[in-house]
């Protein structure tokens, strides 16, 4: 059912959180490096009890399963922090540490950096160093999104350089820009998944022919991230409820599956970021395929970039979600991502941030599995169980074919 919103929140409001949590985490990077020879401290101790498998293996998840059935996912948050500070995004990369394998981390592009003749700066290459060695004292696999759109206007490019702001990706300088970032990043980061673009179906929504320029710099930058760091899963991220045509403060349209060929031979996962308590009432409201449908669509892994349920009723009746309701959600999100074999589940917040009470940003405010001061949601048991679970990644090679369209009911 389609609702109207007194203040439309527009359908990247979760981006304008994302960008200002990147830009914010590059000015920590610096106090970063310094915690982290008193942070290796501390996570020796911990893993007295809970080994981490530096490649793919859960943090302590083989001596603790306690014969619990294996997942296909490795579990992960973002690096929004609960509180904008210092302490805030050390608290985001400690807590995924404890109780996730993968920490989701998205900046804009630093075009200046990488422009034809330029070479990255003395700050930006601290910065590289400084996030890698977080990660890695924290025994954390790096989920890196390069987002080259503006959140708050998906057909411009973001944060362009002086000069370039009005240009578009058929500049050659900035196509170049873009992909030398994103191997510099590869090469640097060797992440375990990659997204060259964030919610790119929005950007076809604004702007087919920003879009179509965009396809061009994204197969140079997916071959340009293969060919210095090849284990790398890289992709694109696709809006779900955009791509339903279910969002309701955009007209209403027919899926857009099609946009998948697209990028057909250049797409490691079928990655999508969802917030269904943006298109329904009550999480039982979805339909009961809501993701699995998917699998009538494409062969590639379904993985979950970026998800989240709010926990408290939204503004103007968007939902009338509710704790109960966001731990049905993930009850039923975890026994999708089961069904499907899904690599990776990525929840957008651990926990709420105390910044987001104002529009728009407060209709993600509750997403948060534990409240601004840490206290657990019914939700979060759902969320620790799973991370007890051993990880197993061969579940998803030996995932079930896709269902043929013709099939579906």
């Amino acid at each position: 059912m389609q609702r109207t919103l007194t203040t439309s929140p527009r359908p990247t409001i979760i981006d304008h959180v994302r960008r200002s949590a990147a830009i914010a985490s590059l000015v920590t990077l610096a106090l970063l490096l310094v915690a982290c020879s008193q942070s290796a401290r501390d996570d020796a101790a911990a893993t007295d009890t809970a080994q981490r498998d530096s490649a793919v293996q859960h943090d302590g998840a083989a001596s603790r399963d306690g014969g619990r059935a294996a997942r296909s996912y490795q579990l992960g948050f973002s690096a929004l922090p609960p509180t904008l500070s210092d302490e805030g995004y050390l608290a985001a990369f400690d807590f995924a540490a404890q109780h996730a394998d993968v920490l989701l981390i998205q900046r804009a592009p630093a075009w200046a950096d990488f422009l034809p003749g330029a070479t990255p700066s003395t700050k930006l290459r601290a910065a590289t160093a400084a996030e890698r060695d977080a990660l890695r004292a924290r025994g954390l696999q790096l989920f890196i999104a390069l987002d080259p759109f503006d959140p708050a206007a998906r057909e411009r490019l973001a944060a362009p350089p002086r000069g370039y702001e009005d240009r578009t990706f058929a500049d050659p300088a900035l196509r170049q820009a873009f992909v030398t970032e994103a191997k510099y990043l590869g090469l640097n980061h060797q992440p375990a998944y990659f997204s060259l673009g964030t919610e790119i179906n929005a950007t076809f929504e604004r702007d087919p022919a920003q879009y179509q320029r965009f396809l061009a710099a994204y197969q140079e930058a997916y071959a340009a991230v293969k060919s210095v760091s090849p284990r790398t899963q890289v992709f694109v991220t696709f809006q779900y409820e955009q791509l339903l045509g279910v969002i309701p403060w955009d007209p209403p349209h027919a899926p857009r599956w099609e946009l998948l060929r697209d990028f057909e031979g250049r797409l490691d996962l079928f990655a999508l970021t969802s917030y269904p308590s943006f298109a329904y009432a009550v999480a039982r409201k979805a339909p009961s395929d809501y993701y699995r449908q998917a699998r009538s669509h494409t062969a590639l892994p379904i993985a979950f970039a970026s998800v989240g349920y709010a926990s408290t009723p939204g503004r103007d009746g968007l939902n009338s979600s509710t704790a109960s309701e966001q731990r049905r959600f993930l009850e039923r999100l975890l026994q999708d991502a089961d069904e499907l074999a899904a690599p990776l589940l990525v929840w957008f917040a651990a926990r709420d941030a105390d910044y987001l009470s104002a529009p728009p940003n407060d209709l993600i405010a509750s997403i948060g599995l534990r409240a601004v001061d840490g206290q657990a949601k019914e939700a979060w048991p759902l969320w620790e169980e799973a991370a007890r679970r051993p990880y197993d990644p061969a579940i998803t090679a030996q995932r079930p074919p896709p269902v043929p369209a013709s099939t579906r009911p």
